[in-house]
């Protein structure tokens, strides 16, 4: 939804109760930490819609300073001209109480000039200004749509100083041990933990089968699921040790670890290594 498309029907939401906007400009006034605020009565009130006062420094509790405001619900081209700014300057006030005009559509250039008067300024914010500050409020009034972007989270997460890439890792090689096999578990190097600890799984591929998920250990220690890897040496007595060999993946941004003493090496490398 476009802006304009936001604003006309944020104006349409008082059209049933002009006074509406008045007790929404109270609130607002109140999000922007003015105090007393009143609406005034709904007749008779010489253009002032709303009375209010701020602390120039509140941490001392110095200088309340008293405010007016005016509250015009107007279509978006029914714009506020200079009469209109004079007519509430001129209302009964003292000089110390500064104006604020507020509506939902916009000002003449005529009606800004009339505004910069040195003597007696009036604070102007339009429909746009309006709108802008609610968005700033998230959810509070509007409808917020949200899109997850993949790239990015991985942004946040893959920074300058952690940013995995091929040159970071080159080649790993781990030891796969007899209680490794017992355990049907696969060591996750600890120089993946940027890649995996957000993750309760991850692709790899692991001689040469096709990437596919991999459970990821609670701890991010290990991967689980490789048991048919294993298969072949769970009752080998005579099984000590083997080795695995982890290469990054830049381009699909995986891991592929390669077995070597156990399993047949993965498409990844050309040439067969092994004990």
């Amino acid at each position: 939804m476009s802006d304009r498309e936001l604003r006309e029907q944020f104006i349409k939401y008082f059209d049933d109760d002009k006074y509406k906007f008045e007790n929404f400009c109270k609130i607002f006034l109140k999000w922007l930490d003015f105090d007393d605020i009143q609406v005034t009565q709904r007749c008779g009130d010489g253009g002032i819609d709303l009375k209010c006062n701020k602390k120039e420094i509140e941490q001392l509790n110095l200088n309340t300073i008293e405010y007016v405001i005016q509250a015009k619900c107007y279509a978006i081209n029914n714009k506020v001209g200079p009469r209109d700014i004079r007519d509430f300057r001129g209302s009964k006030t003292d000089m110390s109480v500064r104006k604020i005009f507020i509506t939902t559509s916009d000002y003449t250039k005529g009606a800004i000039k009339e505004a910069d008067d040195s003597n007696q300024p009036v604070i102007l914010i339009n429909g746009s200004q309006l709108i802008d500050f609610c968005k700033s409020h998230g959810e509070i009034i509007f409808d917020v749509k949200y899109y997850f972007n993949v790239d990015k989270f991985n942004d946040l997460f893959l920074s300058e100083e952690n940013k995995v890439t091929k040159d970071t890792f080159k080649t790993i090689e781990r030891r796969i041990t007899k209680n490794d096999v017992r355990a049907r578990i696969l060591r996750i190097p600890s120089e993946y933990k940027s890649l995996i600890q957000y993750k309760s799984k991850y692709k790899i591929s692991i001689n040469g089968d096709e990437y596919k998920d991999y459970k990821i250990s609670s701890d991010k220690v290990y991967f689980g699921g490789v048991t048919k890897y294993y298969k072949d040496f769970i009752s080998n007595v005579d099984f000590e040790e083997g080795q695995s060999i982890w290469i990054y993946d830049e381009n699909r941004y995986i891991v592929s670890p390669l077995v070597i003493g156990l399993l047949i090496l993965s498409k990844a490398l050309s040439t067969i290594l092994c004990k």
